[in-house]
């Protein structure tokens, strides 16, 4: 009924449009006692009466087409001489921009994309948890991937997805000691880092038989190399996943793996977990050969082949699998490296 008046009377469409920028600009003046009590409000964990009303009609505005307004009409306002704007130049309007964007793509069931400490998009890491712990280990792999997932940074890799993918090739859990076997299941899965849990040499056992404290090893996946160590009891591991989370996507490069070619379209092993999204553009490069060190003979990982095409994402499936166009190029397969090349806006 709504939609019909506002379609009927323009007028009327524009008093109640001006009405609602209005009840989203209040208090963006505020100063004074109400800025100080917006500071405070800000600062606890529960949102004030006012902030709670303000992320409703945000929330309001954003999925009832009744209003047809949306976040990006109001950008496209913001520079020209229309008086009806919303979005500005200070730091409240701008944090309200983004709230509105993040609305946008959760309604839209696009993931958010996770951000680094200077604001720029993070693909997360695959890793895969590995637990040396015997019984003990059963507590860790449900409660340590659980904290990882909470980052930003990381998805862990499924333990039963895992063990499927060794078996299919002749190798178990234990196999993954060898360098040589980390790296070729790193380059059929696309992870990037493994994390080895056990107990520290010397840690005594507590009153009950559990140890204090465990050590946690991440290493490189495709590299023999140790990105980080710590130790933590498992009371401690959401403190410890966020480092790890750091350490993880500073240490590593994202990549993911191509699954399948068909019909102009590639499927990759890699989409909503990973923070990928529509319109993202990615390099497809064959693989390059491993390069060892002559000196010390350890692997130091593979080299990038040559740039085979460009693909854009098209659709997102499943947990974390994606659908991409092919741009450009040619003659890919599942052997083939794919790295971000732009990210949609």
């Amino acid at each position: 009924m709504k939609k019909l008046i506002f379609q009927n009377h323009p007028i009327v469409y524009l008093i109640a449009l001006a009405s609602l920028v209005c009840l989203f600009l209040a208090g963006c003046g505020a100063k004074g006692k109400n800025a100080a009590s917006a500071k405070g409000a800000a600062s606890s964990k529960e949102l004030s009466p006012k902030e709670k009303q303000e992320r409703a009609l945000e929330e309001e505005i954003v999925a009832n087409p009744t209003f047809g307004i949306t976040a990006d009409y109001f950008r496209k306002t913001e520079g020209s001489k229309s008086k009806i704007r919303l979005f500005g130049s200070s730091k409240r309007e701008k944090e309200l921009e983004e709230r509105l964007a993040k609305l946008e793509q959760r309604l839209k069931g696009l993931p958010e994309r996770a951000v680094d400490v200077h604001g720029l998009p993070v693909l997360r890491r695959k890793v895969v948890l590995i637990s040396l712990l015997g019984d003990l280990g059963l507590d860790v792999l449900s409660l340590l991937p659980a904290a990882l997932r909470r980052t930003d940074g990381i998805v862990p890799v499924d333990s039963n997805q895992l063990a499927l993918l060794l078996k299919q090739h002749g190798y178990s859990v234990s196999d993954l000691a060898s360098a040589a076997v980390r790296r070729e299941i790193a380059a059929l899965s696309g992870i990037q880092a493994y994390i080895f849990v056990y107990f520290p040499q010397g840690n005594g056992a507590g009153a009950k038989g559990q140890r204090s404290a465990l050590r946690l090893d991440v290493i490189h996946a495709t590299e023999n190399v140790l990105i980080g160590s710590y130790l933590a009891t498992i009371s401690q591991f959401d403190q410890v996943a966020k480092k790890i989370s750091k350490d993880v996507v500073r240490g590593t490069e994202w990549s993911c793996r191509i699954v399948k070619v068909e019909d102009g379209y590639v499927y990759l092993n890699a989409g909503r977990l990973t923070g990928l999204q529509p319109g993202d553009k990615l390099n497809v490069y064959s693989r390059g050969k491993e390069i060892i060190d002559p000196i010390t003979k350890h692997s130091l990982g593979f080299g990038l082949g040559s740039l085979k095409g460009t693909v854009e994402i098209e659709q997102l499936f499943g947990t974390d699998a994606s659908k991409a166009k092919i741009l450009s190029g040619g003659n890919f397969n599942t052997t083939d490296v794919v790295k971000m090349a732009e990210l949609a806006e």
